[in-house]
């Protein structure tokens, strides 16, 4: 919970500065919520981008499955990937992009009763489209994305994203 309040707190720090325009060799910092299909549940996403030129931007994120479970049973779920954007659209406030990602999958399940656990990793290859709509001080976006491998689910993120 303190490290939620504390990503809150930064990213209402960084609304409330002047952000310049963003352009080549600049960093891009955000989070938002996630939605997997499979696991029908929310996620926590955190996550940025490098712009390399005006067309390529690599980066990466990390999403936290929130999955409910029961009280006996705890489960840990993650996901850590590593993303490049293809801007093919460019106008005004307004961008859209594809998106290529590998990553890594992580699911761990243990039990009170009897000492039970189970883990698996897994790599993932994620393929996309993503939309920018600019505000003045922050960017708001939305990616669906299908993972073809790992989690295998179709997702939606959405969330805001500032320079930095």
């Amino acid at each position: 919970m303190r490290f939620l309040t504390a990503m809150l707190f930064v990213m209402l720090l960084a609304i409330s500065t002047n952000v310049k325009a963003q352009g080549e060799g600049d960093i891009v910092l955000g989070g938002g919520l996630s939605y997997g299909e499979k696991l029908s549940e929310l996620g926590l996403q955190f996550g940025g981008y490098y712009i390399f030129d005006e067309d390529i931007r690599f980066g990466g994120d990390f999403v936290y499955w929130l999955v409910d479970s029961p009280s006996e049973v705890s489960v840990n779920y993650f996901e850590i990937n590593g993303n490049a954007h293809y801007l093919f659209y460019q106008e005004d406030e307004l961008t859209f992009y594809g998106i290529g990602s590998l990553g890594i999958h992580r699911v761990s399940v243990s039990s009170d009763i009897g000492g039970a656990s189970y883990s698996d990793t897994d790599l993932a290859l994620g393929i996309g489209v993503g939309g920018e709509y600019s505000l003045d001080a922050v960017t708001l976006y939305a990616e669906p994305r299908l993972f073809l491998t790992g989690i295998d689910q179709f997702g939606f993120n959405i969330g805001v994203r500032f320079g930095i």
